[in-house]
């Protein structure tokens, strides 16, 4: 109930909008909702959270206190992120990585990882979150029900030329497109396969969230990321995902 209450102003804009696109997915091509609905769908979700928190004066404590609340959990999940110093764990496939029960193991394994070759990560990928960190359920929450929408995460697909990609879905086609180049992390420095969204054109998860994925190579076909948005700390606040190449 706590964390269902604390997703209020975090995910209220995301959801509109999402829930908007999600009414187009599934009634096709020219049968999106429109300005009009739009709209009356972010009122409605406004006027919701007034009558939640009992009118506009509680329901903005009430909110500011969320936000003080999903602060103080950031720092958490950013802090169990572990030291530089903290010994990576034995690890070499996806088995091992899925198996993994701390947070500051899976980041300690990436940042003893080299970036992919370059070039070398066209195709598909079938992806996997790692349930570490105690942000898991809102990343859970955001990448299975909002970043579709209407659809499940199920991976990632690169172009031939590796330089750009779209995230897959169990449902509809692949979206959500990124750029892809190997970069500097913002996190340590080295070399990573860094998915830009905002420079594919992402408006709402690009430009305005800031939403970056970083990766590296744990094995041949296992890449292990971090995903962040800037607008809630980058990826130093990471939620860790796990990349396995599909074989045909």
């Amino acid at each position: 109930t706590y964390m269902r209450r604390l997703l209020v102003p975090t995910v209220l804009i995301v959801a509109a909008e999402s829930l908007t696109e999600a009414s187009q997915i599934a009634t096709g091509p020219g049968a999106g909702t429109g300005a009009y609905e739009r709209s009356s769908l972010t009122a409605t979700c406004l006027a919701a959270a007034r009558l939640r928190g009992g009118g506009l004066s509680t329901a903005g404590t009430t909110v500011a206190a969320l936000v003080a609340s999903l602060g103080a959990l950031i720092a958490l999940n950013i802090a169990q992120n572990g030291g530089t110093s903290h010994p990576p764990p034995s690890c070499s496939d996806a088995a091992g990585l899925l198996a993994l029960t701390s947070k500051a193991d899976a980041v300690a394994l990436w940042r003893a990882s080299p970036a992919p070759t370059i070039g070398g990560w066209s195709g598909e990928w079938e992806g996997r979150l790692l349930p570490l960190g105690v942000l898991a359920p809102v990343s859970a929450l955001i990448t299975h029900n909002l970043f579709g929408p209407a659809s499940r995460w199920s991976g990632k697909a690169f172009s031939a030329d590796g330089g750009s990609g779209a995230n897959l879905f169990e449902r509809g086609p692949p979206r959500r497109a990124f750029r892809a180049s190997v970069a500097p992390s913002t996190l340590d420095g080295r070399p990573v396969l860094s998915l830009d969204y905002a420079a594919a054109g992402e408006p709402l998860w690009g430009t305005v969230l800031g939403m970056r994925d970083e990766l590296r190579e744990v094995a041949p076909g296992v890449l292990l990321g971090l995903g962040g948005m800037r607008a809630s700390g980058g990826v130093r606040n990471a939620a860790p995902f796990v990349l396995v190449r599909k074989t045909a």
